[in-house]
């Protein structure tokens, strides 16, 4: 499985050891299926091509679509992602919806994750040069707080509970970044990779996965990260 520094709470690093809400839902479903589970540290890009090369089995937090259908199997959900546009407003213009980014709001330079997806309307959006020119790709998770806390980048892209948990843990500058915009929210999976991994094991994966939402395995790791809508994450996979 790939993961990446500083994704709390989703993905923890403590010293040489891998822990997060993520990391045990995995955890969990490899037990289930008596495998062993293997962390790579890869960035989101690196990750996702590699899962397409089928160099790795998996990686979470997978907006599902068509053209991503073709490569990865969809297990879960195991998190609903809600993108919002962060930073802080005292600095930044007030807007009310995604299309004030063309004529009405510039922010100047955004963060967004190369390769991440954030719904068709943000790429409709995107494609738009006044919108185009407030964006700057980054390849690592980790980079988003820095470079706003740097003034390199005046508002980021990011899932509200990674805010939530910069703030709770009281990281330097997070109380005074806030969400001004939402951008999409989706259910985010883990994407096994149709490369390394046989359709049969895929299925075993899809149903030990049911299984464990049914006996309520999942809902006791959701419960000690604190996540109240794990109800919702009734499974959909798609293989």
């Amino acid at each position: 499985m790939s993961a990446e520094t500083d994704f709390p709470p989703h993905l923890i690093k403590q010293n040489d050891n891998w822990t997060g809400l993520s990391v045990e839902l995995m955890q969990r479903l490899a037990d289930e299926v008596h495998c062993k589970l293997e962390f790579v540290n890869s960035p989101w890009l690196r990750a996702l091509q590699q899962s397409e090369q089928g160099q790795l089995d998996v990686l979470s937090h997978l907006s599902f679509s068509e053209q991503r259908k073709q490569q990865f199997a969809f297990i879960g959900p195991h998190h609903t992602e809600a993108i919002y546009l962060v930073g802080d407003p005292a600095a930044l213009p007030a807007s009310s919806q995604l299309s004030d980014l063309i004529d009405k709001v510039d922010y100047g330079r955004i963060a967004v994750l190369h390769g991440a997806y954030y719904g068709e309307d943000f790429a409709r959006l995107s494609r738009q040069p006044a919108v185009q020119r407030q964006l700057v790709e980054i390849s690592s998770i980790q980079d988003k707080l820095a470079l706003l806390r740097a003034g390199r980048v005046n508002a980021i892209l990011e899932d509200i509970s990674v805010l939530h948990y910069w703030q709770q843990h009281h990281y330097p500058d997070a109380d005074k970044y806030q969400p001004l915009l939402k951008v999409y929210q989706s259910p985010v999976y883990f994407g096994f990779s149709k490369t390394s991994l046989p359709a049969s094991t895929l299925t075993t994966l899809a149903e030990a996965w049911q299984k464990l939402y049914r006996q309520g395995d999942l809902a006791a790791i959701y419960q000690k990260y604190q996540i109240s809508n794990y109800a919702e994450l009734i499974p959909a996979s798609i293989l």
